[in-house]
């Protein structure tokens, strides 16, 4: 039977997994998403999930949801472009869906409503405020008569003020971040949501992430800040929501030169809050990313999870002495149960995952007396997985839940490689092959080097997926080098300082120790790379001469002497600092290349900017002398090629050159590409 995996038209049609939430008091709501029945876009519609029952899909329509938010009482708040009286203002507004009935909308806000956060009878959410709305003593209706007036007269400019302007694949709007709340109980009663309205002050800078204490009454929120030198960093703050208490903004944390704090949960009785600590990576400083715990009736911290081991993501607390959190390990992933009364050392055990297992896993969080998350593999899109939270129940294997998402196989299967690198580390590599009754042996190889840099080759991804490949009868080597995570601080520190030397030797030496057996053809073999990973094959273009017979590379970096000054933050120009730029960049080597390169590159990706890639495509043109150099453009996607058409013709693309060049074999050109 034909997998749906196969073929890129129906590996972008799959419905897929795209998010979680739990109540702490068991209502669970996923998010899955799908194509629209034009098959244009794609939409997220939310589903619950109860402990007997199949999944149940909540909303339905066109237009999707964002974010949901379920309640105790089964009350679901998401947010939605849903259309309002006939409206065209595409904003994504407030709905609440009760536990019987239709959804009615409860807030429509000019600048739309996004991030969230539940605390007792309290929601919390992100709308944009312009500043000379700001200190308005009607500051809703002052935002609303700037936006109707910039709407009518259709004037786009922003004055900005200070650095960032842009982020990821956006410009930051003329409004800026500005954190509100209003009363669930009285909307949940009927009440008009505006009358219950209030805002939060915030100190001087931009909101970033934020937590709401379980009683509704403050927030630990991040404001970035803009140093006098130029560079962004982060303040961490304790901020009472509407001083019911007296109490005043606590300045928890102040961004020194190397370390930002970051706002995590808040425990059940609201004494103490998970943070995140991130060494920043700057010239001869390496990245490091450590799980902390601050108590606010004695303002110390403590380090629970260092970053020795674990570098701790998406920490949920259990009860006031514990919290779950997941981690990248070894090429797959691991769950953390993480023990850490006042005055005792903290005990970190495995609740999931780990060896002997190829599970990766996210959100992980409790619901009611359950642990509830997300995991997926190189053989398994994203699922739900539920298992007992008791810590008498170590031991017992998250059970998926069915209906959600297909049950297809893939076509082909996994193996290890595993290779000694020049400094004598031992590292690894997934290696997707053909079934062993597939085409005959040995296959052609592709290289695929993951982003980041701190990233893993260890699950299932949609953008960037082996099986089309191995379905063509390639061998697809998932390799990671120096800088992915999941393998010690020890393994981020082998190669944050030199860009394109340990992690370039790591990947030859894995792509060499796949070449040695005897179902790889040692010939016929091709690399490829997105972000981080384009980067790379953007240095192995310029190191290795005919060693590859192509090169894809997507979203790359090419010259960093400019990357820092355009892309959408200040750290990467801190980072690379005036040693990696002299000797780790591709574009000083172009006259080096051997081999076609296939770039790609979306015009809205504002990370690595368009101009690396118009860059590296005009030194392609006027530096080399190799035919056969394509350039796949794509004037409306971002960093990630999000759109299905044009996914699907990103693997067609993909596909057709590497086939040319690695199998000799001439492919049509993709026909939604003209």
């Amino acid at each position: 039977m034909t997998s749906r995996y196969a073929h890129p038209e129906d590996l972008v049609a799959t419905p897929r997994l795209a998010g979680l939430v739990a109540h702490r008091s068991g209502p669970v709501v996923v998010l899955r998403q799908e194509l629209t029945p034009d098959g244009k876009r794609y939409v997220k519609h939310a589903w619950a999930v109860t402990e007997d029952a199949q999944p149940t899909q909540l909303t339905r329509g066109d237009q999707g949801v964002q974010e949901v938010r379920p309640t105790a009482t089964g009350t679901v708040f998401f947010t939605s472009e849903r259309p309002v009286d006939g409206e065209d203002d595409k904003r994504t507004r407030l709905w609440l869906l009760p536990e019987r009935g239709d959804a009615r909308l409860v807030l429509d806000l000019p600048e739309g409503v996004s991030n969230l956060q539940l605390g007792e009878d309290r929601l919390f959410f992100v709308s944009g405020l312009y500043p000379a709305a700001h200190d308005a003593p009607d500051a809703v209706e002052r935002n609303r008569e700037i936006h109707d007036r910039r709407d009518e007269t259709g004037v786009s400019g922003v004055l900005y003020d200070s650095a960032p302007f842009r982020f990821w694949d956006h410009d930051l709007p003329a409004a800026q971040d500005a954190l509100w709340f209003l009363d669930t109980a009285a909307v949940a009663a009927g009440e008009d949501a505006a009358a219950t309205l209030r805002r939060v002050d915030l100190p001087q800078g931009r909101l970033g992430e934020y937590s709401v204490a379980p009683d509704g009454t403050w927030v630990l929120a991040e404001i970035a800040t803009l140093r006098p030198e130029g560079v962004q960093r982060s303040q961490l703050w304790r901020l009472p929501v509407a001083h019911e208490n007296g109490e005043e903004a606590l300045l928890l944390h102040d961004t020194g030169e190397e370390d930002m704090w970051g706002a995590g949960e808040v425990s059940p009785d609201g004494t103490r809050a998970l943070l995140t600590r991130e060494r920043l990576w700057r010239d001869g400083v390496n990245m490091a990313l450590s799980a902390w715990v601050h108590d606010f009736s004695t303002g110390e911290e403590i380090e629970v999870v260092p970053s020795d081991e674990h570098w701790a993501q998406d920490a949920r607390w259990l009860d006031d002495d514990s919290f779950v959190c997941t981690s990248d390990f070894r090429g797959r992933g691991i769950v953390l149960r993480v023990r850490c009364p006042r005055g005792e050392r903290p005990r970190v055990d495995v609740a999931a995952g780990g060896e002997g297992q190829d599970w990766t896993y996210s959100a992980v969080q409790p619901a009611g007396d359950e642990l509830v998350g997300l995991r997926a593999s190189y053989s398994h899109p994203l699922e739900l997985v539920r298992w007992p939270v008791a810590e008498s129940s170590a031991g017992v294997l998250p059970t998926c839940v069915t209906g959600l998402v297909p049950e297809d196989a893939v076509p082909g299967r996994m193996e290890e490689v595993t290779a000694t690198a020049e400094d004598g580390t031992s590292v690894r590599a997934w290696l997707a092959l053909p079934h062993a009754d597939d085409d005959a042996a040995p296959h052609p190889l592709l290289v695929s080097v993951h982003g980041g840099p701190w990233g893993s080759n260890n699950q299932w991804s949609w953008r960037w997926n082996p099986w089309p490949f191995v379905a063509a009868g390639y061998a697809v080597l998932l390799p990671d080098p120096a800088i992915s995570t999941g393998y010690g601080q020890a393994m981020i520190d082998r190669g944050q300082q030199e860009l394109g030397g340990a992690p370039f030797t790591d990947v030859m030496a894995l792509t060499e120790a796949a070449t040695e057996r005897p179902d790889i053809d040692p010939e016929r073999q091709a690399l490829m790379g997105g972000s981080y990973g384009g980067y790379m094959a953007n240095w192995v273009a310029t190191q290795t001469g005919d060693r590859f017979r192509c090169i894809v590379t997507h979203a790359s970096l090419w010259n960093l002497d400019t990357m820092g000054a355009t892309t959408d933050h200040t750290q990467w120009r801190e980072a690379m600092g005036p040693s990696q730029a002299a000797t780790y960049s591709p574009h000083r080597f172009a006259e080096r290349i051997e081999v076609p390169l296939l770039v790609i590159h979306g015009d809205k990706d504002y990370r690595v900017p368009i101009s690396q890639g118009i860059e590296l495509w005009a030194d392609l043109q006027q530096r080399t002398r190799v035919e056969g150099h394509r350039f796949l453009y794509y004037p409306d996607e971002g960093h990630w090629i999000l759109k299905p058409a044009n996914a699907r013709t990103w693997y067609e693309t993909v596909l057709a050159f590497v086939d040319e060049h690695v199998l000799g074999r001439r492919r049509e050109r993709p026909e939604l590409l003209g």
